[in-house]
């Protein structure tokens, strides 16, 4: 039994589509379909059913599934173990990210990281919270930066910094939004964001108690292109009281406290899954991770 047919069938149980698990692996799909096939030849069962909208395990791919991650995870054990007697860190890492480089420092993590593991390959994915934390799950990402809570039993965390999130607002707007009480509000245009992206929650928790919807102007998720376009006219939008005033410096926005009691702050965390955390690799990530944003504490 070869182990490339094992990761090849638990990839494709994770994924149940040959194209999806074809991508994850970098291989042709017709090759996972020879790995799938010649594993049930091997096993005398059927692993899947093909059906129209992809691979459904049987009720015997689901119970092997199970013991081959069990099986390729003790085989990655022992490749770990001999790097760690061997006081090296070697392999690659992909890292989700949800917002912009230099909030994340990374040209710091970057540094650190080529400076104490020069073996190490590092990979920097674009991405949002809601779109990464599935990649998580699924191991397309080895670790992420993540906004908001996770799942403790799921998620091993660290969070590196609270964020107070304010609404970003237009100075012609000013006079006409007066004490921005919640009903003024929602009269007004919104920059909206994406489902998947924390502001969008920090709306939904602002206006639905009160059965408002804001006005939609248009939808962005870029940073600097939100504050572009609020500086513009364009309308209102949630995001990080830090960015408003620091744009405010040139007098076209300012920042309007959330009508929230208590005022949220949104947790900024390093994730990876909790039974992956002892890995040496993510470990060692993870430790340049904390050093980074100790040693780089904003004031």
């Amino acid at each position: 039994m070869e182990l490339y047919h094992l990761r090849t069938f638990v990839t494709v149980a994770e994924e149940r589509h040959l194209t999806r698990a074809a991508d994850r692996l970098f291989v042709s799909q017709p090759a996972i379909s020879a790995h799938i096939k010649a594993l049930e030849d091997e096993l005398g069962l059927a692993l899947f059913e093909r059906t129209p909208k992809g691979m459904v395990p049987t009720a015997a791919g689901e119970a092997l599934a199970a013991r081959a991650r069990h099986a390729l995870s003790a085989v990655a054990e022992i490749g770990l173990h001999a790097q760690e007697l061997r006081g090296e860190v070697i392999g690659s890492v992909r890292i989700g990210l949800n917002t912009d480089a230099s909030f994340l420092k990374l040209v710091e993590l970057q540094q650190l990281l080529k400076a104490r593991h020069p073996r190490l390959d590092l990979e920097f994915l674009g991405g949002t919270t809601g779109a990464n934390m599935p990649k998580l799950n699924k191991g397309r990402l080895d670790a992420s930066f993540v906004s908001g809570a996770v799942d403790d039993t799921v998620f091993d965390s660290q969070v590196l910094r609270e964020e107070e999130m304010a609404i970003a607002a237009p100075t012609a707007l000013r006079d006409a939004i007066g004490d921005a009480d919640i009903a003024t509000l929602a009269r007004q245009p919104w920059i909206h964001s994406s489902p998947d992206r924390i502001q969008h929650a920090v709306m939904q928790a602002m206006f639905e108690p009160h059965g408002l919807q804001p006005i939609r102007s248009m939808l962005a998720n870029q940073k600097d292109a939100v504050l572009a376009l609020v500086a513009a006219g364009v309308g209102l939008a949630i995001t990080r009281r830090q960015d408003i005033e620091r744009a405010a410096e040139a007098g076209a926005i300012y920042a309007i406290p959330l009508p929230l009691q208590p005022v949220p702050t949104v947790s900024l965390r390093f994730a990876c899954l909790k039974r992956r955390a002892d890995e040496p690799l993510l470990r060692a990530v993870s430790a340049a991770v904390r050093s980074v944003w100790t040693e780089h504490a904003a004031p």
